[in-house]
């Protein structure tokens, strides 16, 4: 069976330590959105492939195939974020860490 492309987003996300919160922010799609795609509630488009793709740190082609949709050419779409691949690894490290109290702080 083929998993579906709300288990291979999940993976994908998991994978990195990406949380929907990272993934809105590093795409500029809301969070209800990435939820709804990871609970399988809407289907992915090409436009919101292409958002998300970079901060997956995934070639947009990839995605857009494990999201059943056809492919396009490299010349027929836009060119991607300059250091798109940077800001999802900031994304992925920036998830990853947390608050901590400063002791001389009351």
């Amino acid at each position: 069976m083929t998993p579906s492309f709300a288990e291979i987003l999940r993976g994908l996300m998991d994978n990195r330590g990406l949380s929907p919160r990272a993934i809105s922010r590093a795409s500029a799609r809301a969070e209800s959105t990435i939820r709804q795609l990871l609970n399988g509630h809407i289907a992915p488009s090409n436009e919101i492939a292409r958002d998300i793709a970079p901060a997956l740190q995934i070639p947009e082609a990839d995605l857009l195939l494990f999201a059943g949709l056809a492919t396009r050419t490299v010349e027929s779409h836009a060119k991607p974020y300059r250091n798109s691949a940077q800001i999802g690894e900031l994304v992925s490290i920036a998830s990853s860490l947390s608050v901590e109290k400063n002791p001389t702080i009351t």
